[in-house]
């Protein structure tokens, strides 16, 4: 067993080490953008009164940053870290192929894609505690979360406490008990929308259990390009264009628009049109390393092609995860990378704020959502919905230094947990 266990932590040093190798700046700033994005958005749509701050995160075509028919400012963030995982997702799984063997790496990205599935789950879960405190009450399934959810707490804590370097020769271990423990809040997860996606087919007013938030439709992204990884990549534009053919048939026969359009961002089946994304993104990738200039014509083809199919599938829809909406995000996504890639040529600067936040997302959506999102339901309207500019302002200063302050002691001290 100890043999095992050293050999665990050699093959994880050595990863670790691969990882640091040829890192591509303007990647780790692209994926810390996003996650800053994706986090800092969630504390600033609950201020009001800081104007075009808050209107920077709101989905709403009424009160959002409208940027294209039906898409606002907000609405390409998700996209854009799907498009980031997308960069990385073949070089990452070749890396750990060489270093574990081809059967080991398919079987951590498939726990990786459950355990951002169960991540999600988890969230919806302390959603779900903390409404109960409006006395909201539990059924069978919210019941299950919990449990399930306990499972993985306890499991972070044990991951958190072999940091400290004298356990280092358990961290293999943990690791792979952590990625258990969430991934079967996933498989949980995965069974819950299903249901929830056969009852609505059956009655679109249906109550369905709703434990599904953007998370999910990352994580089942990754889990349908996953067959892929190691295909040509011809190969992966022709499976990736017919799931966006048949998952386009689908959204626009009757009422299915609506249909998908009642769980977050398409729900279940609103995966199948996330892992199109993904895979094309995969695709982009690819074309990207081997060649930019063919890069950037892709992606302005997809983007204009998306904005185009407006006038056919309707307009570009992130509540039911549109065909316009695919195509559009998958183009706009690579263009706003190619901005980033830009930087690669500038002078470089220890203080890389957005590479910090980068390195550390699951650790961030956690501390977010306990710190920031345990503040935003308790706190008094006084201080949130109702706060002058000036106080929301600086609780905005606050919360933005903090959390950056706290992904560069990370960075610093090297301490990451990453799926």
């Amino acid at each position: 067993m100890e043999k095992i266990v050293q050999n665990i932590n050699v093959d994880l040093k050595n990863e670790e080490n691969a990882k640091i190798e040829g890192r591509i700046k303007s990647i780790d700033r692209f994926r810390g953008f996003c996650v800053f994005a994706m986090l800092i958005f969630q504390f600033l749509k609950n201020f009001p009164s800081l104007g075009f701050l808050s209107r920077l995160a709101s989905h709403s075509l009424e009160t959002g940053i409208v940027i294209l028919p039906g898409m606002t400012l907000a609405d390409i963030i998700a996209p854009s870290f799907i498009f980031a995982i997308g960069l990385t997702y073949v070089l990452a799984f070749t890396k750990y192929k060489k270093l574990h063997g081809r059967k080991m790496a398919y079987l951590r990205y498939a726990a990786r894609a459950l355990s951002i599935i169960g991540l999600g789950g988890f969230l919806a879960t302390c959603n779900t505690i903390l409404d109960s405190f409006s006395g909201a009450g539990f059924d069978g399934v919210d019941i299950t979360f919990i449990v399930f959810s306990s499972i993985f707490l306890a499991c972070l804590v044990f991951k958190l406490i072999t940091l400290i370097p004298k356990l280092k020769n358990i961290r293999g271990i943990s690791t792979w008990v952590l990625y258990a423990s969430l991934s079967l809040v996933g498989v949980l997860n995965l069974i819950v929308a299903g249901i929830d996606f056969f009852t609505l087919v059956g009655n679109i007013n249906a109550q369905v259990y709703g434990y599904w938030v953007t998370l999910q439709n990352i994580g089942m992204a990754c889990l349908i390009a996953l067959p892929l990884v190691e295909c040509k990549n011809w190969i992966r534009l022709i499976v990736a264009g017919g799931i966006f053919v048949l998952y386009t048939i689908f959204h626009q026969l009757g009422n299915n628009q609506a249909l998908l359009d009642v769980v977050v961002h398409g729900g279940f089946l609103g995966g199948f049109g996330w892992g199109a994304m993904l895979i094309f993104d995969i695709f982009l990738a690819d074309t990207f390393i081997k060649n930019k200039a063919l890069f950037l014509s892709f992606t302005a083809l997809f983007f204009a092609v998306g904005v185009w199919s407006t006038f056919f599938f309707g307009n570009i829809n992130l509540g039911s995860c549109s065909p316009a909406f695919i195509l559009t995000s998958v183009g706009l996504s690579g263009l706003l990378f190619y901005l980033f890639h830009l930087t690669d040529k500038l002078p470089h600067f220890k203080f890389d704020p957005l590479i910090w936040w980068g390195k550390n997302p699951i650790i961030m959506f956690l501390v977010e959502f306990f710190v920031i999102g345990v503040f935003t339901e308790l706190a008094p309207a006084s201080m949130l919905g109702n706060a002058p500019w000036y106080i929301a302002a600086i609780e905005g200063v606050i919360a933005v230094v903090a959390l950056t302050a706290f992904c560069y002691l990370l960075n610093r001290k090297k301490k990451s947990i990453s799926l």
